[in-house]
């Protein structure tokens, strides 16, 4: 019984202490026009950070679009740009985005 204590109590503190497990929302900026949905995140810190994300745009007859990129390299103070387009004849009436990242860290 102490050595499955042991080995959950291991495993938690590895896992919530590992660079991989610690993902935060990303400082985004999202701009909707008729035609594009343009999502910008920005690393304001002083070290690099990587990026995983979607961004949505929902048009006027209801339909959702959406884009996404992985895993994408930010060194400090860069952005990154993602994009969705429709038609100019089912032009977009929202959008959002959803962007984690991580810290660059090796050990």
């Amino acid at each position: 019984m102490k050595l499955k204590l042991m080995v959950a109590l291991f495993m938690t503190m590895s896992f919530s202490f590992s660079a991989r497990a610690q993902w935060f929302p990303g400082r985004t900026n999202v701009m909707v026009l008729p035609g594009q949905i343009s999502a910008e995140v920005y690393n304001p810190f002083y070290e690099p950070i990587i990026c995983n994300g979607q961004v949505f745009g929902q048009t006027m007859y209801g339909g959702i679009l959406n884009a996404f990129f992985i895993e994408q390299f930010l060194p400090m103070g860069s952005n990154r740009f993602a994009y969705v387009q429709t038609t100019p004849l089912d032009p977009f009436v929202g959008g959002w985005a959803n962007i984690h990242c991580r810290f660059v860290r090796f050990f």
